[in-house]
C-alpha cells in the first residue's frame, strides 16, 4: 500500500491558491499531524513536491527535517515553470494547465527543471511522480522515464479530466500497477523503466467512481474499496492500494474539504482507522518508488 500526497501551498475552500501565500500544511501540517498520523501504524507517505514547496525556503527547511519514514517525490503544476511559465507570484491563482498539452519538448524541459530544482533542494534525484490535475499521456511517461523517475501515479482509472488546454481520458485504464505502452498513457505495454500506479478507485455506474481517498469517502467506503480490489485482483501476485490526497486537507479552509478543526481531525482520524486496518488485512506500506522493484 502507498499513501501517494499532492504537496503543495496553502489554498482556500475555491480551490485557489492562498493570498497572501502561505505554507501552513507543509511547516505545521507536516510535522505535527500527517507524519506523526503516519508513524502510529507504521506507514509510509509519499509527498510528492510542487515547484512553489521547493521555492518557498522555510518548507525546505522543515521537509529536511521531517523525522520518520516517508519518500519525497515530484508533483507538477506546468504553469509554475520555466519555459513559458506564466506565474511568478503564485498568490491567488489557479493552475488549470496540463503539462501534457505542451509540446513534448517544452513539457520534457519543465519536467527537467522541476526535478533540478527538487535535486537543489535535497541533494538527490526524485524517482515519483504525479501530473498536477492529472494531466499526464505518454509523452509525460516517456519524458520521465529520460529523467530517471520510476514510478508515475498520473492515471485516475474511469475518470476523463477537461481543461481549457485540453484533456486526459483514463476510462479504460487499469485499475492496478501496469508499465504502460510508449504510445498510450492509459494502455498496458511490455515491460519498460517505469510503473504507472493508478490512483485507487472503485466503478460506480453512472457517477464518479468511489475514491480510495479520506473525506471523500468513509472509513467504510474506503474499506469496501479495498476489499473489492482483493477479491477483484485476488489472483495477482502483488495486489496494491494507492490513497492519494492533498497536504492542505489536513488545515482547516485551505480546500474546500475541512473548514474548522473538528473537521481536520476527523480527516486523519479516518485516515488513521483505515490504515490500520490495512495493516490488519496484511498489507505493507512501502514509498511509491519502491513498488517498480516489486513488479
Amino acid at each position: 500500500m502507498t499513501i501517494t500526497i499532492d504537496t503543495e501551498c496553502d489554498h482556500d475552500p475555491a480551490w485557489v491558491r492562498s493570498s497572501p501565500l502561505t505554507f501552513e500544511s507543509i511547516t505545521e501540517g507536516l510535522p505535527n499531524r500527517l507524519q506523526p498520523a503516519f508513524e502510529s501504524v507504521g506507514a509510509v507517505p509519499t509527498y510528492l513536491l510542487t515547484v512553489e514547496v521547493m521555492e518557498d525556503p522555510a518548507s525546505v527547511g522543515a521537509l529536511r527535517a521531517l523525522q520518520g519514514s516517508y519518500e519525497y517525490g515530484t508533483h507538477l503544476h506546468a504553469a509554475f515553470i520555466e519555459p513559458n511559465k506564466k506565474y511568478t507570484d503564485y498568490a491567488g491563482v489557479d493552475s488549470p494547465d496540463f503539462q501534457c498539452s505542451y509540446p513534448p519538448d517544452i513539457e520534457y524541459a519543465k519536467l527537467e527543471n522541476l526535478t533540478r530544482l527538487f535535486e537543489h533542494c535535497f541533494g538527490y534525484k526524485p524517482t515519483s511522480f504525479r501530473a498536477g490535475r492529472y494531466g499526464a499521456n505518454h509523452h509525460s511517461i516517456n519524458s520521465l522515464e529520460k529523467l530517471g523517475y520510476l514510478v508515475d501515479s498520473s492515471v485516475t482509472p474511469f475518470i476523463r479530466w477537461e481543461e481549457p488546454n485540453g484533456q486526459v481520458d483514463f476510462r479504460k485504464a487499469p485499475l492496478q500497477p501496469y508499465f504502460p505502452a510508449p504510445d498510450n498513457i492509459a494502455k498496458p505495454g511490455p515491460a519498460r523503466a517505469l510503473l504507472q500506479a493508478p490512483v485507487t478507485m472503485k466503478r460506480r455506474w453512472f457517477r464518479m467512481p468511489r475514491w480510495f481517498r479520506p473525506w471523500m469517502s468513509s472509513v467504510e467506503q474506503m474499506q469496501a474499496v479495498a476489499e473489492w480490489h482483493l477479491q477483484t485482483f485476488s489472483d495477482q501476485e502483488v495486489l496494491h492500494l494507492n490513497m492519494m490526497f492533498h497536504s492542505m486537507e489536513v488545515i482547516p479552509c485551505a480546500t474546500p474539504y475541512p473548514q474548522n478543526e473538528a473537521e481536520a481531525q476527523r480527516f486523519i482520524d479516518d485516515m488513521v482507522k483505515v490504515l490500520h486496518w490495512c495493516r490488519e488485512q496484511g498489507f505493507e506500506f512501502v514509498g511509491l518508488s519502491e513498488l517498480r522493484e516489486l513488479y
